[in-house]
Parts: C-alpha cells; structure tokens; sequence
C-alpha cells in the first residue's frame, strides 16, 4: 500500500469539537482500510485567503498533516467524504513516493553543450546576422553639419 499525506484545514471551533471532527477523520481513513502512521498538528493560523466552504466565510483554521497508507482505488471515496464534512476547510492528499527514480529527460542534454554550439544560441545567431528590415533607419540630411 502507497503512503499518502493528507493535509486538512479545519474551520476554527473550540477543542472539544476539533477533536471530535479528527477522529472522524481518522475513522473514515480505517473505515477505507487504511492506516495511519502519523498525525501532526501544526497549529491554528490565519488563512491566506478568505475561504467560502458550505456557505461560510473562513479567515482562520487548524492545519493537520495526516500521514497514512491505504489502497489506491480508497482515496477517491476518502476525498468526497471530506468534501462533505462541514467541518473540513481545505483538504489536499499527495502521494509519497520515497523510491521514484528521477531521470533527466533527453531535451536538456544541450544545455550542457558550450553557449555557441547550442541550437537554441544558433539561431540567436542568425537572426542577428540577417539583414536589417529597412535600409535607412535616420536621414543625416538635416542641414544641421554636426560632422
């Protein structure tokens, strides 16, 4: 099973509440046979936008990080049952791959090419050696003798 991270913005109530609110969280992720393998509370915060959830405005919440292994096909009922919570601001589930092998794609093997032998420089090049547009760009023939 994929470890994922679930991050939650609780809308702001007293504790009794918000703690009632994460059990609810955390039964919902056992209910969808997952496992939770850490909760971390990063405290209460003032929102960087006003958010309208359930036909409320929300200028602060509780950040919670949810850390928790659970089957793929489990995350999309865990996302519409938090949509529905009233009490959930925000949520946002990532994946952590702690194995993903990063590989360069090919396009950027140029860049380590020297500037003038890069394609992108080549035709830099080019276009500056082309002739101009217009042949004269300023009359000199104002009768003012400046030479």
């Amino acid at each position: 099973m994929p470890t994922y991270e679930l991050t939650v913005i609780m809308k702001k109530m007293p504790r009794p509440k918000l703690v009632e609110a994460l059990k609810r969280v955390g039964n919902c992720i056992y209910d969808n046979d997952g496992y939770i393998r850490n909760i971390q509370s990063l405290g209460e915060r003032k929102l960087p936008n006003i958010k309208h959830v359930h036909n409320e405005k929300h200028t602060e919440g509780t950040y919670m990080l949810f850390e928790f292994d659970s089957k793929t096909d489990a995350i999309p009922p865990l996302k519409t049952t938090f949509t529905n919570d009233r009490d959930i601001v925000q949520k946002y589930v990532k994946a952590l791959d702690k194995d993903a092998d990063i590989e360069c794609p090919k396009v950027f093997d140029s860049e380590l090419l020297s500037p003038s032998e890069r394609p992108s420089i080549q035709e830099m090049i080019k276009e500056g050696r082309r002739a101009p547009r217009f042949r004269k760009i300023w009359d000199n023939r104002t009768g003012l003798s400046y030479d």
